[in-house]
């Protein structure tokens, strides 16, 4: 597949398309590193933007509740390692926050959003957020093209639970 292409979203069902990306410290993480337990992957657009900010916020104050269910929570976005880190800082964000700065990772997974407010052509993530079985398999997709709704948390919590039984 050519850096072009834009992969169709994963389907419940389906393995979830690895990656390498760097951390705020630019270590490279893959996501297989998280396989044996299930994951929350919360694409969003921007750093420090408002409902991004309240997203992963949000997301940082039910971590405890999250790993309780079994589930790691990680974090991506097009932004830059540095942004990154200055964003994981300064929100005091307790789960790795990933660097898709080269946007591989948003076209596997057809989560492109090629406007970012009045900025055309800025590929972003779409808010998006993708829960992970032990073994990879997508659980639960949701993916909006409106960058200012954030998830259903209650919804991500109900999928954890049920899929601990």
């Amino acid at each position: 597949m050519s850096s072009t292409s834009l992969a169709s979203v994963p389907n419940i069902g389906d393995s979830a398309p690895d990656f390498e990306l760097p951390d705020p410290d630019m270590k490279p993480v893959k996501l297989s590193d998280f396989r044996g337990k299930k994951a929350v992957l919360a694409f969003f657009p921007a750093a420090e933007s408002p409902t991004c900010t309240a997203e992963m916020c949000a997301l940082r104050d039910s971590l405890d509740q999250l790993r309780d269910l079994g589930a790691n929570v990680i974090g991506i976005s097009v932004d830059g390692p540095f942004a990154n880190k200055f964003f994981v800082q300064n929100r005091h964000l307790n789960f790795p926050v990933l660097s898709d700065y080269k946007r591989d990772v948003i076209r596997k997974y057809g989560i492109v959003m090629n406007r970012l407010g009045s900025l055309k052509d800025y590929d972003a993530a779409k808010r998006s957020v993708f829960i992970l079985d032990e073994n990879g398999k997508v659980i639960y997709r949701w993916v909006n093209d409106n960058p200012t709704i954030e998830p259903n948390y209650d919804e991500i919590k109900d999928v954890l639970k049920r899929a601990k039984n």
